[in-house]
């Protein structure tokens, strides 16, 4: 259910050098980051047959971050936290720390150990999170997707973004950019409350917000030393990220639904 919940304080840290174990735990984690629907579209998107828009951008989104955060954690921390292992163990550390940093929670190495560019990735795929209609937090892998496929449209000089030969809606779109910018306002006003109340490294704290806001349950020792204050920020950020903005989407759509839309003149503003 990507709770991350262990029974000893040091998580899964006694069972890095047990591979059955951490792959064990990063398939159900991967499981729980995905839709059913995504799920049972596996076989079909293995087999490379079409399939339909969602699960696509679901599974080869996961895919692709996954890949290269297992790439990236072992290049950044192959002398960091990861040194001390053999190099197998540090490949299978490297590839469960990608999987558990999208929302469960688990850690097999000592996270204090990582360094500044390590945590700045952590921060980047705990904000992503898993995936719609998983057990997932975070802004979601589609998200991530469309936004990417926006950005590429426009710099192609298009005005339609596209995947596997679909025109991405104009409503995708504007939810992403929104779900996206309530999440990153979110972190900024939780970041400068608890910068306020807390004596804690401006790192540290955005780590710890992020991880609060995509239910992730990482820390790097900031929250345990959190005061009755700090907790409650980062209990806000619990909740809010697992409520998440899609029930602000539909308090909204249900409250405006039935207002009638009026279409107005057309303007072009210069941005960038």
């Amino acid at each position: 259910c990507n709770a991350g919940f262990a029974l000893q304080s040091d998580s899964l840290v006694p069972y890095q050098g047990d591979p059955i174990v951490l792959h064990t735990v990063a398939l159900l984690i991967v499981l729980g980051g995905l839709s059913p629907i995504a799920i049972f579209a596996v076989p079909r998107w293995v087999r490379g047959r079409r399939t339909a828009l969602q699960p696509t951008l679901v599974l080869s989104t996961s895919a692709f971050l996954l890949a290269l955060g297992a790439v990236l954690y072992a290049l950044m921390e192959w002398n960091h936290s990861l040194a001390g292992l053999a190099i197998d163990d540090r490949l299978h550390n490297a590839w469960f720390q990608s999987v558990t940093l999208r929302t469960a929670g688990f850690n097999s190495v000592d996270l204090t150990a990582t360094s500044s560019a390590t945590q700045t990735l952590m921060i980047v795929l705990m904000f992503i999170g898993g995936s719609p209609g998983g057990t997932a937090g975070g802004v979601k892998t589609t998200t991530a997707a469309v936004l990417f496929l926006t950005v590429l449209a426009t710099l192609r000089g298009r005005t339609d973004a596209t995947a596997a030969s679909r025109r991405i809606g104009r409503r995708t779109i504007y939810e992403a950019a929104s779900v996206v910018t309530v999440g990153v306002v979110v972190a900024i006003v939780a970041v400068i409350a608890l910068q306020l109340t807390q004596a804690i490294d401006p790192e540290v704290v955005l780590f710890e917000v992020v991880s609060a806001l995509g239910t992730v349950g990482l820390t790097i020792g900031a929250t345990p030393a959190l005061d009755e204050v700090g907790k409650v920020v980062v209990m806000v950020c619990m909740f809010g990220g697992r409520v998440g903005p899609l029930t602000l989407f539909v308090f909204l759509s249900e409250r405006h639904g039935h207002l009638e839309q009026v279409v107005v003149p057309e303007a072009e503003v210069d941005v960038g």
